[in-house]
C-alpha cells in the first residue's frame, strides 16, 4: 500500500487550523452574566413579600430573575464603558467608602478612587450599582434613540384608547344618618322632610352622631363608596337620582340615610385637550421603553447568558 505522502498531512492540518480559526470567529469568548445565586434569589422573593401578600407565581419569580441578570448584564456594561470613573456621584461614593475604610494614605481623591476601583469597592456597593445601571441604561438610550412621536401617533392614540369614553358622573348630595336603632324612624322622617319642604341643613339636626360626612361635593361613586360602603353605593344606584328632592331610605353597613340630592353632574365625553398631556406621556415613555427593549437585545448578543 502507498503510504500518505507528508504534504498530504500538511494541508490536513492547515484546513483543521483554518476551521478552528473561523469557528474561535463566529463564537467569540463572550462576557458570562449569571447564574444568580440562591440567597439573590432569596433576596428576591424578600423584597416581593414587601409589597405584596404573597410569594411570587414561578413565572413571576423568573421575571424578577430576569430583570437581575439584565441589571447584571448592565452594570458589566456601564463598567466596561467608563461610567464609573466619569460620574461625580460614584466618585464621591467611592471616595466616601475609601475614607470609612481608613484607607487613605494622604491620597488625593482621584487616587483614592483609583485605588477603591483596584479594590473592587464598586462591585459590592448597592447604590454604585443602580447608579452604574442607570446610567448604562441612558447610554443605550443616546445609542438607541426612541422614536419621535408625531401629531398623528397622539391623534390615533386618543381614538383607540378614549373613543366612546365619557368622564365619570359626579355628585354633591347631603345625607342624614340614622343609627340602626332609629331605623324605623326613616319613613317617618322622610314624609315629614319632603312635605315640610326641609332643607338639607336643617335636615341634618336629626342625624344620629357619627363620623360620617354629612356633605359630599362633586365627587364619583368610587369616592362615595369609599365613604359610606358598597351597600349604600348600591342602593344609591337603584333610586332615581332627581335633584333637589329627598330620597330613600337607603341602606348601608353603618345604618340607614335620607340622601338629598344636589347636583348631578353627568359624565361628558372625554375631549383630546383633557387628555393631551396625559396621553404623549404615556407614549414618550412607551417609545422609551421600545428603545431599551431593542438596545438590550442588541447588548445580548456581546454577553453570555446563564439562567442555571
Amino acid at each position: 500500500m502507498t503510504k500518505p505522502h507528508w504534504l498530504f498531512f500538511i494541508l490536513i492540518g492547515g484546513l483543521i487550523y483554518l476551521f478552528e480559526q473561523s469557528l474561535a470567529h463566529q463564537t467569540p469568548n463572550r462576557p458570562v452574566i449569571g447564574p444568580i445565586s440562591e440567597s439573590r434569589i432569596q433576596g428576591l422573593k424578600d423584597e416581593w413579600r414587601i409589597l405584596h401578600p404573597d410569594m411570587p407565581t414561578p413565572e413571576q419569580l423568573s421575571e424578577l430573575i430576569r430583570s437581575e441578570l439584565e441589571n447584571d448584564m448592565l452594570f458589566d456594561f456601564g463598567v466596561s464603558a467608563g461610567l464609573i470613573e466619569d460620574d461625580p456621584v460614584i466618585k464621591m461614593r467611592l471616595t466616601r467608602n475609601m475614607l470609612f475604610l481608613g484607607i487613605t494614605d494622604n491620597n488625593s481623591d482621584e487616587e483614592l478612587i483609583e485605588k477603591a476601583i483596584s479594590l473592587d469597592l464598586h462591585l459590592n456597593d448597592e447604590i454604585i450599582k443602580r447608579r452604574v445601571v442607570q446610567l448604562a441604561g441612558q447610554l443605550l438610550l443616546r445609542r438607541n434613540p426612541p422614536t419621535l412621536l408625531t401629531d398623528t401617533d397622539i391623534a390615533e392614540a386618543f381614538v383607540q384608547r378614549y373613543s366612546g369614553i365619557k368622564h365619570q358622573t359626579h355628585y354633591s348630595l347631603y345625607q342624614v344618618y340614622l343609627s340602626p336603632d332609629r331605623a324605623s324612624d326613616a319613613p317617618q322622617l322622610l314624609e315629614r322632610a319632603r312635605s315640610q319642604g326641609m332643607n338639607p341643613v336643617m335636615a341634618l339636626t336629626t342625624s344620629s352622631a357619627s363620623l360620617l360626612p354629612s356633605e359630599l361635593v362633586s365627587v364619583t361613586l368610587d369616592q362615595i363608596r369609599a365613604q359610606l360602603g358598597n351597600l349604600f353605593v348600591s342602593g344609591l344606584k337603584n333610586t332615581d337620582l332627581l335633584e333637589q328632592q329627598w330620597l330613600g331610605p337607603i341602606n348601608s353597613h353603618y345604618g340607614v340615610h335620607l340622601v338629598w340630592i344636589t347636583e348631578v353632574n353627568l359624565g361628558a365625553d372625554i375631549q383630546f385637550e383633557d387628555v393631551q398631556s396625559e396621553l404623549e406621556y404615556d407614549l414618550r415613555m412607551a417609545a422609551r421603553a421600545d428603545a431599551l427593549d431593542r438596545g438590550y437585545a442588541e447588548l445580548r448578543k456581546d454577553y453570555e447568558i446563564r439562567l442555571q
